[in-house]
């Protein structure tokens, strides 16, 4: 078996464990380049892994298929947690400000001042 096919599939395990477990958000920075790391030594490879293949490359390549639609949920997962954190952000960021300056969204104009006194 060609040793970049046997590689491949032990990057592949190594990003489906870091993914499938439930991420901390303090750790979360740290996860992501993790896998962005694996994901780049995994794409390094895939230009040598050609046909043809033997019956355990394709046994490999099987279970690397059925990990990567596993790891897709995972990141999607992690995805939506910083999704989640930015609205936040955003949401805190627009209720400081209008806490800082509470008249700011007030229309002034049709004030009438009536001069008869």
């Amino acid at each position: 078996m060609r040793e970049a096919v046997r590689e491949c599939a032990r990057l592949t395990k190594e990003l489906y464990e870091l993914v499938s477990g439930p991420v901390k958000q303090e750790d979360r920075d740290r996860v992501i380049a993790e896998i962005g790391r694996l994901l780049d030594a995994r794409g390094r490879l895939l230009p040598e892994i050609t046909p043809p293949f033997s019956e355990e490359e394709c046994k490999l390549g099987k279970e690397m298929n059925r990990l990567n639609e596993k790891i897709n949920a995972g990141l999607e997962k992690i995805k939506a947690g910083v999704a989640e954190d930015i609205r936040r952000v955003k949401k805190t960021k627009i209720h400081a400000a209008k806490y800082t300056n509470p008249y700011e969204s007030l229309q002034t104009d049709g004030i009438f001042y009536d001069k008869r006194n």
